[in-house]
């Protein structure tokens, strides 16, 4: 069968979820699927941008500084070189693009996954930040333009898989997350956790900024966000629950009281290759599944006591407007304030607190667009970086 080749655009190239995209193209390709990589876009890794230009040769590259923009010029006249969220939105926009695979952390991702969308493009979205800040102006986008999204989480890429058996008469959506490194810690001793600690996941390997948010679960409080978007289901039917296994990886419950699940190993190569090659499925050497070997599957419920910023985050989801996207931007600095040691482990969640309190003294009010966001944006990490949290 002859297969019409994919142009993909990878933003976020040189990180966790970029890396492990290029590793699944270059195994796709040597299965017979044929795609194409116009352009890459790295943040300050210039060494690995270097050599994923070298290997795969695109027709465009980003990354975040001018300087570095301008060593890209020079070793490679002939490739269109941009720099900054400029340059993210030009490569979101190139001329040919079939899929934007959007692997970037941050609210940097929103921009450019709103430009793909408003072409009409299938954006392959592992960028949280693209729903948790902005979901109604990618709603709106895919509503007026006829772009899709097609999720890359991996919870997100497993309650897709279950609603294939059925989207009707649907009761409930549930997430389950590993509970992180902190889950059978006593509350009284996180005072006292290490960034080193925080940054050893006992199952997956991601940035250090997810691996920090898995540990106080405001990934998952993001990821239970990102499915109200995606799946257009009310807060009060999405669930999470922690599975200390991380192999089922979501599970949609129906009327009638059965449930459908998603297994896979910890891997997020198989997510991505589904989003890349979907409706196919393409047989790989992946980690397989023991069920036999494995003891128990253990499934228990989220202690809000134990991870008080996952219900921060909710509460900010339940506001709407522009809190989602004050108390991610407080994330953001809050974590790079931890694992600097300037706070304690605890101080992010009281940090998210302060900043949602704030936001709805100050700015919970003004309309919903792009710029209104960014503003709040910058003025959320302003304040998460000036409080006193020890």
């Amino acid at each position: 069968m002859t297969r019409e080749a994919r142009r993909l655009v990878l933003l976020g190239s040189t990180g966790s979820i970029g890396t492990q995209t290029l590793d699944v193209v270059d195994r796709l390709r040597e299965a017979g699927h044929p795609i194409d990589l116009l352009a890459l876009a790295a943040g300050s890794n210039l060494d690995l941008l270097c050599e994923q230009i070298d290997s795969y040769r695109p027709q465009a590259a980003c990354i975040a500084s001018e300087s570095d923009a301008r060593t890209l010029r020079t070793r490679y006249p002939d490739l269109e070189v941009v720099f900054g969220d400029d340059g993210l939105v030009r490569l979101a926009e190139i001329a040919g693009c079939d899929v934007v695979v959007n692997a970037l952390v941050g609210s940097v991702g929103l921009a450019p996954t709103l430009a793909a969308l408003r072409l009409g493009r299938l954006v392959a979205l592992a960028n949280k930040e693209s729903l948790v800040i902005g979901g109604e102006l990618v709603l709106r986008a895919i509503a007026e333009h006829g772009g899709r999204l097609f999720p890359l989480d991996s919870e997100h890429s497993a309650v897709f898989q279950c609603l294939e058996a059925g989207r009707q008469n649907i009761a409930k959506v549930i997430l389950t997350a590993s509970g992180g490194p902190f889950l059978r810690t006593k509350i009284e001793r996180l005072e006292d956790v290490s960034p080193a600690q925080a940054l050893s996941h006992p199952n997956w390997s991601m940035g250090s900024r997810i691996t920090i948010d898995s540990a106080t679960m405001v990934n998952k409080a993001f990821e239970v966000i990102e499915a109200h978007y995606l799946f257009d289901l009310p807060y009060e039917r999405i669930d999470a629950v922690v599975h200390p296994e991380s192999i089922v990886h979501a599970l949609v419950e129906y009327d009638d009281g059965s449930m459908i699940a998603q297994l896979a190993p910890h891997d997020m190569r198989i997510p991505i290759q589904y989003a890349l090659t979907y409706p196919e499925r393409t047989s790989t050497d992946f980690p397989r599944l023991d069920l036999a070997g494995s003891r128990q599957l253990g499934f228990e419920p989220l202690d809000v006591e134990r991870f008080p910023a996952f219900a921060v985050v909710l509460s900010a989801a339940h506001d709407g407007g522009s809190a989602p996207a004050a108390v991610n931007a407080a994330d953001e600095i809050l974590v790079s304030r931890f694992l600097a040691e300037e706070i304690p482990f605890p101080g992010i969640a009281a940090g998210l607190e302060a900043v949602l309190g704030t936001w709805r003294a100050e700015i919970s009010d003004g309309s919903l667009t792009l710029a209104h966001l960014l503003d709040v944006d910058r003025w959320a990490r302003e304040l998460a970086a000036s409080l006193s949290l020890r």
